[in-house]
């Protein structure tokens, strides 16, 4: 009789950590991570990666987030249609891997009389 387990990887742990967070606690990352991007754009920052929009989150709130909940939270946001992805380049942190920054998307302002 052979005897078969479950190996936990890596991906279970950050995909039970995301399951684990409410809806209410997303929509609220949702919106922090949006308005940190945002900020970088004012400060003359186009595009950010996911390992860069971390970090200056973290510079300008304080709050820590792991890489993973940032990564699902941008990617959600992209699906979401609420920033959108560039053109790849190197990122600026090591290991300077190719990634593909986001933007928050152009929003088209409504005209008024």
């Amino acid at each position: 009789m052979q005897h078969t387990t479950h190996q936990v990887t890596s991906h279970d742990t950050k995909a039970d950590s995301f399951s684990a967070i409410g809806n209410a606690t997303r929509v609220r990352l949702n919106e922090r991570l949006y308005s940190s991007l945002a900020e970088a754009h004012r400060r003359g920052q186009p595009a950010l990666s996911r390992r860069e929009l971390r970090d200056f989150h973290n510079e300008c709130t304080g709050e820590w987030l792991e890489i993973s909940s940032v990564a699902s939270t941008v990617n959600a946001l992209v699906a979401a249609k609420r920033v959108e992805e560039v053109a790849a380049r190197a990122c600026s942190l090591p290991p300077h891997r190719l990634v593909k920054p986001v933007r928050c998307r152009l929003q088209q302002a409504t005209l008024t009389d």
